[in-house]
């Protein structure tokens, strides 16, 4: 099986995609470019938890995750990905690279 992706949100300086992993984990990453900064980070959901995800976005047991966070990205986005997931009770992985305070030095 071939990885998947998805993309979430292109615009402003941020990136950001969602993939399905051979395991059944769920990985988000983000790219952020912003004034001269760049901020990376990814976010995974352990393949058990990734049906904990499809039925907080309303899918039944067949429905493909990539899709249901395609079509509710803006809200999960402006919300952000991270607190979202902890706020449907999934624990996430989190990996982070570059300065979040960078991005917005004058």
């Amino acid at each position: 099986m071939t990885e998947r992706k998805v993309s979430l949100w292109s615009r402003d300086g941020l990136y950001i995609d969602a993939a399905l992993r051979d395991s059944g984990a769920l990985v988000i990453e983000g790219q952020h470019l912003r004034g001269g900064g760049e901020y990376e980070y990814a976010l995974t959901v352990a393949a058990d938890q990734v049906p904990v995800v499809v039925a907080a976005l309303g899918g039944d047991a067949d429905a493909d995750v990539l899709d249901l966070l395609h079509a509710n990205a803006e809200p999960i986005v402006r919300r952000g990905e991270k607190g979202w997931l902890e706020s449907i009770g999934v624990t996430v992985g989190f990996w982070s690279h570059g300065n979040w305070a960078d991005l917005f030095d004058e």
